[in-house]
């Protein structure tokens, strides 16, 4: 009924949008105009004398923008808007498109770094001192200059208490914060107690470090109490600052915000006239004029809005469950469909909380027999049946295995081992470990005894299917097979919030969550217990916090978190990826700490025939290494045809 009902609706879209086309044909110009350095609406500002020229607005040497993969076609024309959607307000899913501005990048292949706003790097003999060299003449969308101001700025609001901001994890080494010099107006030097090599890394991590750490001083000072007489706190900085909720704050992004309609129901974006990228002959990126997205949070809508034609390239927000309509739909609305992959190893992964409030709980969830007879319990076959219609891989949860740790023979031939490692489905043997652990007692339901003769009765926290139907599906199936073995389940589906609430605070038995990363040295989480949240949120805390809140580490906890800071420590990279190796074997030798249903989704990725230069393929489960963003989404064009 719901297909059908789609279908209909589907069609009545169609048809009344079929004289509405999305793009403006006389935005777009009708050739490649290689001889055009910038997009022709810049150059009528210049002509006008609203606008410097374009080599006074690019820097001395810009950003080459790179395309080493399938999907290329040339160098586009300029002009058009984009039109997608965005679920969140806080704009999340566009920033990993069109917000990637760090100092330093990832690569494409996410095996390496490559510059970025800072055209070198370089460390000290011992690690212990970090210098970057900016890119000269790089400007702010407002036209001010981007200088190592912009950092100290940052960093000095990170050493003042009388906010939110605080020193970010990777500038403290044993506790003590970096301190951070700026020699001239392009250089920043930054020095640290200790070896801290792994600071590149974070600087070209996710969308979020760059936002922080990219603060436009000249703009941000008439909000600060230290230079405003009008402020005397900083609830107006704090607010001013967030970049998608205040159309004037300065970007260094390809697009800037320039309106914000009904609190981030539509968001309009358009290029960037100072952006410091240009493309293979200098001319400067990006090439699409403007981007209008707006949030549409009911997945059914997201489906109409595609079959209408609407939509000209989204990346996520897709469902994979309405792919049969997408590929039906291609012709009508002129579009066609490339097939990424989340390089998920968990969807999702079943986090068992190892400091559950319940003592009784907790000594069993560290039990090792008890973690595998939950695993034993999991049906993947039929998660993956009815939650993904077959389409994923039954296997235990574990990160990516693009991630590049893993791309030697023997990293590879430890991660085949690592997915298949619990990923059994067996009631009979998942019965029999929890009869060898003393759970063989039963009350008059039918139900395990705990050792303190209470039921033994656990709470599975899920989303409410109208949230994350696949989620929810996959909650009932754990349900299923573990009460078969005598385990009270009972499911709780609270309101997003709380549901968020109590995996931040632990105050969770078992939860889910998807599981996806590349780079386990600056997100770790998955496999070393470094924050609050997923499997170990209180020995997390205690680690973030520097031992000050939370749980202290003992045994396989702290055999982690010691591989963790030898890691911070080593400088051969290829050490770095054997102790991450070493770390994934006490996984496989004393886990599982979080247990697997499937994984390996196809992630569809909707592209109108005008829309050029998107990659064939590519990764969009992890955020951290910033997909599609990596791959210069500023070089895509529209084509008038």
């Amino acid at each position: 009924m719901i297909i059908k009902t789609i279908r209909t609706l589907s069609c009545i879209i169609w048809l009344s949008s079929c004289s509405q086309p999305v793009v403006d044909m006389d935005e777009i110009s009708d050739n490649i105009g290689l001889e055009a350095m910038e997009a022709p609406v810049l150059a009528k500002e210049v002509a006008e004398g609203r606008l410097p020229p374009v080599n006074e607005r690019l820097p001395e040497k810009p950003l080459v923008a790179k395309h080493e993969y399938a999907g290329f076609e040339q160098a586009g024309v300029y002009g058009g808007t984009w039109h997608n959607f965005h679920s969140g307000t806080d704009l999340g899913a566009w920033k990993m498109i069109g917000a990637y501005a760090p100092l330093i990048r990832w690569n494409w292949a996410c095996t390496d770094l490559e510059p970025g706003l800072a055209e070198s790097w370089s460390f000290n003999e011992d690690g212990t001192e970090l210098t970057l060299k900016l890119r000269r003449g790089v400007r702010w969308s407002d036209g001010e200059p981007y200088t190592s101001e912009a950092f100290a700025f940052w960093y000095e609001l990170c050493l003042d208490d009388r906010h939110r901001y605080a020193p970010p994890v990777w500038s403290r080494v044993d506790g003590e914060p970096m301190t951070v010099e700026t020699p001239d107006a392009y250089t920043i030097v930054m020095k640290f107690p200790g070896p801290n090599w792994l600071v590149p890394l974070w600087l070209a991590t996710g969308f979020w470090w760059c936002e922080e750490y990219n603060i436009p001083k000249h703009f941000m000072r008439r909000y600060h109490p230290d230079y405003s007489p009008n402020h005397d706190d900083f609830v107006a900085f704090e607010k001013k600052n967030i970049s998608h909720r205040n159309a004037d704050r300065p970007s260094l992004w390809p697009w800037h915000i320039t309106k914000i309609e009904k609190g981030g129901f539509r968001i309009h974006l358009q290029r960037n006239p100072y952006y410091y990228v240009v493309d293979d002959h200098g001319r400067q990126l990006p090439y699409i004029d403007k981007i209008v997205t707006s949030l549409v949070t009911e997945s059914q809508v997201r489906v109409l809005k595609v079959l209408a034609g609407d939509v000209d390239c989204q990346f996520r927000d897709i469902d994979l469950r309405d792919l049969s309509l997408f590929m039906e739909g291609r012709e009508q609305g002129d579009y066609h469909i490339k097939m990424w992959k989340s390089a998920a190893g968990a969807e999702p992964a079943v986090n068992l909380n190892w400091s559950d409030n319940d003592p009784v709980l907790r000594t069993l969830i560290r039990n090792q027999k008890f973690r595998k007879a939950l695993a034993l319990g999991i049906d993947r076959e039929k998660c993956n049946a009815i939650a993904y219609r077959g389409l994923l891989k039954p296997q235990a949860a574990t990160v990516s295995e693009e991630a590049w740790h893993f791309i030697d023979k023997e990293g590879a031939a430890l991660f085949q081992l690592w997915k298949n490692t619990d990923a059994e489905f067996n009631i009979e043997k998942g019965n029999r470990l929890l009869d060898e652990i003393g759970l063989s007692g039963r009350d008059d339901d039918g139900y395990r005894l705990r050792p303190d003769g209470q039921r033994l009765s656990i709470v599975l926290d899920t989303p409410a299917s109208a949230i994350i139907v696949q989620e929810n599906d996959i909650g009932l199936i754990l349900a299923e097979g573990w009460e078969a073995m005598g385990i009270e389940i009972v499911i709780f589906t609270p309101p997003g919030a709380e549901l968020k609430l109590r995996r931040d605070l632990g105050e969770f038995t078992i939860h889910l969550h998807g599981e996806a990363e590349m780079d386990l040295f600056t997100y770790p989480d998955w496999v070393f217990p470094t924050s609050p949240r997923y499997w170990h949120p209180k020995v997390g805390k205690w680690y973030e916090s520097g031992g000050e809140k939370g749980e202290e580490p003992t045994g396989v906890m702290k055999e982690l978190l010691d591989i963790y800071d030898q890691i911070k420590q080593e400088k051969d990279l290829q050490k770095r990826h054997k102790l991450v190796q070493e770390a994934v074997k006490l996984h496989i030798d004393k886990g599982p700490f979080h247990l697997g249903t499937v994984g390996r989704k196809p992630m569809p990725v909707i592209i109108k025939n005008y829309f050029h230069n998107v990659p064939d393929e590519g990764i969009l489960g992890p955020w951290a290494i910033v997909a599609p963003g990596i791959s210069f989404p500023e070089q895509y064009y529209m084509d008038a045809r």
